[in-house]
């Protein structure tokens, strides 16, 4: 009788490391192909505002810059014959001032939902999370009125104030403020500290990661934000940088592609900037959170 020849462990080893070399290279190809999609947008975006003007897009696609110069001229030409700079100053300090009412203010309730004990506050948080599932088309008209009536219409304090409240940023303080240890809290009575003292030097410091992956978040929110700087700002010295975007792409605008692609490039600038520079930060930040929710 014939005994058939059992692979040798230095074979099972073989096709063992095989597999996994095979497979960790489906994923590199996998992963850089998912890196092409996401990045050729704004590659070939980039590529069409440092060529030559007049060049129709069609006969020259644009893989590769061809001329800064051009590139550089188009955007003086955009700063200093629209109003784009205004356009960026209103849009800066609508996402500084939102993103800085909004840390405090959610920082603030969350403290109070996740340590402590009050009378509803199972009711209260809950009506908080419910208003998560009303699109914002229902409290679009409503605020409106409410602002108009304060007389808030084409200001800054209309377009920040109904953005401070965030349901989804009291509820993610929330969820990682109650892993802080109530021994923590009973320490700072001890030394003598009051209520908000207990908030601001301990809670607040704690919750850094929180904080800084929930200001990230609202930039990116506030920044491209359209409806409802639309809805309040209905002159052009209070425009955002989206109602300007709307008006370059706009057909009736009578402006080149080039033109529009420039007006667009200088409007992905700044989250690109703040997405580079914290990424890591809303990477550590998501993954604390989802271990301490």
């Amino acid at each position: 009788m014939s005994v058939a020849a059992t692979p040798s462990f230095r074979d099972r080893a073989y096709a063992g490391f095989s597999s996994d070399r095979l497979w960790t290279v489906l994923k590199w190809v996998a992963a850089l192909c998912v890196a092409a999609v996401a990045i050729f947008p704004l590659w070939w975006m980039f590529n069409v505002v440092f060529a030559e003007a007049g060049v129709p897009v069609s006969t020259n696609p644009r893989l590769y810059p061809t001329s800064f110069t051009a590139g550089f001229e188009k955007i003086w030409t955009i700063f200093t014959e629209t109003a784009y700079l205004r356009a960026y100053y209103v849009s800066v300090m609508y996402t500084i001032l939102t993103i800085a009412g909004l840390l405090i203010v959610s920082s603030m309730a969350a403290f109070e939902f996740a340590l402590f004990d009050f009378p509803g506050k199972r009711f209260l948080f809950a009506l908080v999370m419910v208003s998560l599932m009303v699109p914002q088309a229902v409290t679009l008209i409503p605020t409106y009125l409410l602002v108009a009536d304060l007389g808030w219409v084409n200001t800054m304090q209309g377009l920040v104030v109904p953005g401070i409240a965030s349901a989804f940023g009291l509820f993610m303080l929330t969820q990682f403020m109650q892993s802080i240890p109530k021994e923590t809290l009973e320490a700072g009575r001890l030394e003598g500290a009051n209520h908000f003292q207990l908030f601001w030097y301990i809670a607040f410091p704690l919750s850094k990661n929180a904080l800084i992956t929930l200001a990230i978040l609202t930039f990116m929110k506030t920044w491209g934000n359209f409806i409802w700087p639309l809805v309040i700002s209905v002159r052009q010295d209070s425009y955002t940088v989206s109602q300007v975007i709307n008006l370059f792409n706009s057909p009736f605008s009578h402006t080149t592609v080039d033109v529009v692609m420039t007006a667009n490039f200088l409007a992905a600038i700044p989250p690109l900037i703040f997405f580079l520079f914290f990424q890591r930060k809303i990477i550590e930040g998501v993954q604390m959170s989802g271990n301490k929710g």
